[in-house]
């Protein structure tokens, strides 16, 4: 093994400037769609269908729902929990149920993340560009991933490198069908047949390759089941672009369909699973990969993705000497434990944990402390320093209102955010009003080139650019750092004109100035 290779474990840290939630961003998108109220009124609807849920079962679920406590994770894990728990087959059925629906809909909601934002995660993913300078000097760079997003296959599509995802065994080719179950198409997808997952024989890129082998730990939105459950499955795109990644993610989940013929108003749809109909018009099930809860890799739990898998991340370990951990808290203990004994087998590797927050050792690896580096930074400004990038005034700006906006209820952020633009744009047009008052003709004329780039300028002196925007509304949430706003600076310019004279006596142009401010200001046409 050569001891230069190093490799990346990515957690949900890495993955978050990009657009994919944290793990308590998910919790409270989740919590503002599934409320008590929400999830008993589907309830009611499944009743009707002859399903659902009992009064006992919905009322110990929607207890840990609005835990402020709990993280969806532990919510899952809860319900687990009483699955496993002695009780009648009915109660464990239904909680298993409840599981899975719960699973799935953490699945839709970064299914939406990525189909609903395509645009700006691409514009976003340049942000982690470092990764690509981490492929030049690690032939391949195995990246370990626990996030369930397609930011690495993106980002791989995004800089041309070759992508390996361990799935050697040919491809197949899925039915795509609209509405009323005609084809409309064909969607491929690799595959991996089960006993090379048993026997690990995935076909990754051997050393001296380069290219990327990912190994996603926890699963993947693209991987499915499939052949009962056998084999796996990886969707792949029409194209190598990041847009058709997430279109190839869509179609998956839209365009695999199964109708009925007694029901052809009705698409056939199970939990958790995508129900389609093949070539033959014969009924196929994927099964979504997504493991999460407190029991990942529990040998008491059945689980859809492999446990090779886990041996996968154990054994592909060993291609690398240091290791570098962005975004990962360190909560799994199947993954600690692999750590810790990859650590221990020789005192030349090393683990990097990359986190902002990170201000101590995890404990399950203190006794390896002389071998773990802390990096106290976030994933961007870690791979551009290594990577040696620099970014631009308005890139920081970005980041810092894209860190804010997480925050925020979208439709309350958005609103915000609206206001303050309309009222800083007041300011910038009272302040250019100013600037070509003070200037006259004499200097339009003195500008050389179109009125367009005067205008230009014009804004980039006053504070008009979109990086001042931006930074204006983020000061403005400091109260240190606050400036006054459109009101304010035409209230100061009315003063102004007042302490220096009255119409008839004063500045006429200082009283037109103000007098045209404070008309906008209050909403009154000039």
């Amino acid at each position: 093994m050569p001891h230069s290779l190093s490799g990346l474990l990515l957690g949900a840290g890495f993955s978050c400037e990009a657009g994919m939630p944290l793990v308590w961003e998910l919790t409270d998108e989740l919590r503002r769609w599934l409320t008590p109220e929400k999830f008993r009124s589907l309830n009611d609807h499944w009743r009707q269908q002859g399903e659902g849920f009992s009064d006992a079962v919905m009322d110990d679920i929607c207890q840990v729902l609005t835990r402020p406590d709990m993280h969806y994770e532990a919510l899952l894990g809860y319900v687990e929990a009483q699955y496993r728990r002695p009780s009648p087959d009915h109660v464990q059925q239904q909680y298993h149920h409840a599981y899975s629906w719960l699973v799935e809909t953490v699945y839709y909601v970064l299914h939406l993340r990525h189909v609903t934002n395509a645009s700006k995660i691409e514009q976003w993913l340049r942000l982690l560009d470092g990764i690509a300078v981490l492929t030049e000097h690690n032939a391949p760079l195995w990246v370990f991933s626990l996030n369930h997003d397609l930011l690495v296959e993106a980002l791989a599509a995004r800089h041309g490198i070759p992508l390996n995802c361990g799935f050697p065994d040919g491809l197949v080719r899925l039915p795509r069908r609209d509405a009323v179950g005609a084809k409309i198409g064909e969607l491929m997808a690799e595959v991996v047949l089960q006993d090379h997952i048993d026997t690990g024989q995935r076909g990754y890129f051997d050393v001296g390759k380069v290219g990327i082998n990912l190994l996603k730990i926890h699963g993947s939105l693209d991987v499915f089941a499939f052949r009962d459950g056998k084999d796996l499955l990886r969707v792949l795109p029409d194209d190598p672009s990041v847009t058709a990644i997430f279109e190839a993610l869509r179609v998956t989940n839209e365009e695999l369909i199964y109708v009925d013929r007694k029901y052809p108003d009705r698409r056939v749809k199970p939990t958790n699973e995508i129900l389609y109909a093949d070539e033959n018009g014969e009924m196929q099930f994927l099964r979504r990969t997504l493991l999460s809860g407190a029991y990942k890799f529990d040998p008491h739990r059945s689980q859809v993705l492999p446990r090779p898998v886990l041996d996968h991340f154990r054994h592909n370990l060993n291609q690398i000497s240091d290791l570098i951990c962005i975004g990962y808290s360190f909560g799994d203990l199947h993954i600690n434990t692999v750590i810790r004994q990859w650590l221990e087998w020789g005192s030349n590797r090393r683990v990097r944990v990359v986190d902002p927050g990170a201000t101590s050792i995890p404990a399950a690896l203190l006794h390896l402390a002389p071998q773990i580096d802390l990096h106290t930074e976030k994933a961007v400004d870690y791979l551009d320093r290594i990577a040696g990038i620099t970014r631009t005034r308005l890139d920081g700006i970005q980041r810092r209102f894209t860190a804010w906006a997480r925050k925020q209820p979208a439709e309350q952020g958005q609103a915000q955010f609206a206001a303050f633009q309309r009222e800083y744009m007041q300011s910038i047009l009272h302040r250019i009003v100013e600037r070509i008052a003070s200037e006259g003709e004499a200097g339009l004329r003195a500008h050389a080139g179109p009125p367009e780039e005067y205008a230009k300028r014009l804004y980039a002196e006053v504070g008009g650019m979109p990086e001042d925007v931006f930074e204006a509304f983020l000061d403005s949430l400091d109260p240190a750092k606050r400036k006054p706003g459109h009101q304010e600076i035409a209230e100061a310019a009315y003063l102004r004109w007042v302490e220096r004279g009255r119409p008839d006596g004063g500045d006429v142009e200082d009283w037109l100035v103000a007098e045209a401010a404070l008309r906008s200001a209050n909403g009154t046409p000039p």
